[in-house]
């Protein structure tokens, strides 16, 4: 892949460091571009355009994490922060709106039980169906107390 445009779907501060580096470490050797994706999801109630700096306030947070922790791999990242009623729809048009060649995504497992290990939520399901572009899915080691 030449150039290719990688492109990380965050949903919290917590898998930035971890789905940021991931991206940064795949795309190294090659002069591809970065980008980092968040996505609101904003209630029918509330229209998407509403004029409410709180609705955005957690999606700027992971979008400067991603930043700082794309600087440390010394790669350039473009930001976007979107709004939503559906995370997985809005996923998949900015990777085709964008052109985007690989995308990275994290998976958090709920459930303790091994029937939920083996269902991936609804948003990676939807993502990984119709995405336009190859998709890797990081799914964190099970947490042992």
């Amino acid at each position: 892949m030449a150039n290719p445009k990688i492109m990380v779907a965050l949903r919290d501060t917590e898998s930035v460091e971890t789905l940021v580096s991931l991206a940064s470490q795949l795309s190294n050797g090659m002069d591809g571009e970065l980008v980092a994706l968040h996505v609101v999801e904003v209630p029918r109630v509330t229209p998407l355009e509403a004029e409410d700096a709180v609705i955005d306030r957690a999606g700027k947070e992971i979008l400067a994490k991603a930043e700082q922790v794309a600087t440390k791999f010394s790669k350039k990242v473009s930001l976007r922060l979107m709004r939503a009623r559906n995370i997985g729809d809005a996923i998949v048009a900015e990777a085709k709106n964008l052109g985007v060649d690989l995308l990275v995504m994290g998976h958090h497992k709920p459930h303790p039980y091994p029937l939920g290990e083996l269902l991936l939520g609804s948003t990676v399901q939807y993502v990984t169906r119709h995405a336009p572009c190859r998709v890797i899915v990081e799914i964190p080691p099970p947490s042992h107390h």
